[in-house]
């Protein structure tokens, strides 16, 4: 049997074509994520805003939310004391966790970490020091939970304080290190520590566990590329540590060229080849000779992601809006949203031969962060949107196999059958000129 010729044809610009020659694999993309990366926790060492005196001071602090995450949440939900008076042997100021139920609980969402991360937090803890706590309070350490959304809530307990004495200063035990590991369940998982002192021990919140140098890293998920175009992950909006909706986010985005800037996640972001699929129809030479025929190769194509019509992305080329000029700033391309190519080819079918057309296009898959600049006195203010489009890849052709081959069993059959055509009702099986005869005998004999 004879084997398949094939023909590779690559359609699109004299750069993109040159690419192909250096041998890249069918799915490009960046270098896998790191192993481990540090996470940017906002203001994790509590000096923000300044503290005033030696405390215990009761403005919000920086970055954080107490119990709700719309802003700073609950007024007074925690206090601070400055490195002179914490007895951290940093000298770090310490939060003090004051009242064991969410709505005083301490919290901030992890910028940029996505679902399936391993974070690791690190921190310091000790025991009250408050001139209110009582030496009973302090002498077995203090109940506290950590939790990261996704992961288990761990119920830590400081280090016990013996030497605490009555309406005095403590000094603090600090162990400096504790880690927490979790599995990250949502985009930007909230960090949250709770009290979790009783009242019989707290006099009336004024009296908790403290932690100091909150830190995290994280090792991020492996890039997916089972995932189609179809069905890509939905957007997702943040402002501040509250979530929020992906319309309230493009409305801020779209409203001037400047209102956010685009940052791909280049480790999540690659170009690659969908599967080859059959284009246009199979043509088989049953004949005896050679054939040439020209035939037209179309490629059309079209762009997918969940974003409101405001943002303009994916775009149909028609109009730029701000978000699409802002993604294009960010990722340094002017992307083909959609694609409507014909291309001729010229086939030579050989007697015995079957031809056809199969065809790979090139297509681009982007994740990335849509971004406000916030207040620098509050974080909060700040917008966030994630997002993926995967659209006609500017960084690759499109390729097309031009195939010939032998033909299948039930093809050689099909070419060896009879010619279709239709019946003949009357002398099917009589020879020219039978018929016609008789009846001119017949005819004469009636007369």
């Amino acid at each position: 049997m004879k084997t398949p010729h094939l023909r590779v044809w690559a359609v699109g610009t004299a750069a993109t074509t040159a690419g192909l020659g250096l041998g890249l694999p069918a799915s490009l993309a960046y270098a896998d994520p790191p192993a481990s990366t540090p996470i940017a926790v906002i203001n994790g060492d509590f000096t923000q805003p300044a503290i005033v005196g030696d405390g215990p001071d009761s403005t919000a602090v920086k970055g954080w939310s107490v119990g709700s995450t719309d802003g700073a949440g609950t007024v007074g939900g925690v206090v601070r004391y400055p490195g002179t008076v914490s007895g951290h042997p940093d000298h770090k100021p310490a939060v003090m966790l004051r009242l064991p139920a969410p709505e005083n609980a301490f919290k901030q969402r992890l910028r940029g970490v996505r679902a399936g991360a391993k974070v690791t937090i690190t921190f310091d803890d000790s025991p009250g020091i408050a001139t209110k706590c009582a030496p009973a309070a302090v002498a077995q350490g203090q109940a506290y939970t950590v939790q990261g959304a996704g992961g288990p809530v761990s119920e830590r307990t400081t280090a016990p304080d013996p030497d605490k004495k009555a309406n005095t200063l403590g000094k603090g035990v600090w162990r400096i290190g504790q880690t927490y590991t979790f599995t990250a369940g949502e985009t930007e998982p909230l960090l949250t520590f709770t009290s979790q002192v009783p009242a019989s021990a707290n006099a009336t919140g004024w009296c908790g566990p403290l932690i100091a140098k909150v830190q995290a890293t994280q090792i991020p998920p492996p890039v997916d590329k089972t995932i189609p175009k179809t069905a890509l992950p939905a957007s997702e909006a943040f402002r501040g540590n509250d979530r929020r909706s992906v319309a309230d986010a493009v409305s801020q985005c779209a409203g001037a060229p400047g209102a956010c800037t685009f940052t791909p996640e280049t480790a999540y972001s690659y170009s690659y080849f969908e599967p080859a699929q059959l284009n246009g129809d199979v043509y088989i030479n049953c004949t005896r000779n050679t054939l040439t025929r020209t035939r037209p190769v179309p490629f059309t194509g079209r762009s997918y992601g969940d974003l409101p019509a405001l943002a303009g992305l994916p775009g149909t080329g028609s109009t730029s809006t701000n978000m699409a000029k802002q993604f294009t700033a960010g990722t340094r391309t002017g992307p083909r949203w959609t694609t409507d190519i014909t291309h001729s080819v010229t086939e030579i079918v050989k007697p015995g031969e079957v031809a056809w057309i199969e065809t790979q296009a090139g297509r681009r898959r982007t994740e990335g962060w849509f971004t406000t600049s916030p207040d620098p006195d509050d974080p909060h203010t700040q917008w966030r949107l994630h997002t993926v489009l995967d659209y006609p890849a500017p960084d690759l052709t499109d390729r097309f196999y031009q195939r010939t081959g032998p033909l299948t069993s039930a093809e050689k059959q099909r070419c060896q059958s009879d010619r279709p055509t239709a019946s003949t009702p009357v002398g099917a099986d009589t020879p020219a000129g039978g018929g016609s005869t008789l009846r001119l005998s017949r005819t004469t004999r009636n007369h």
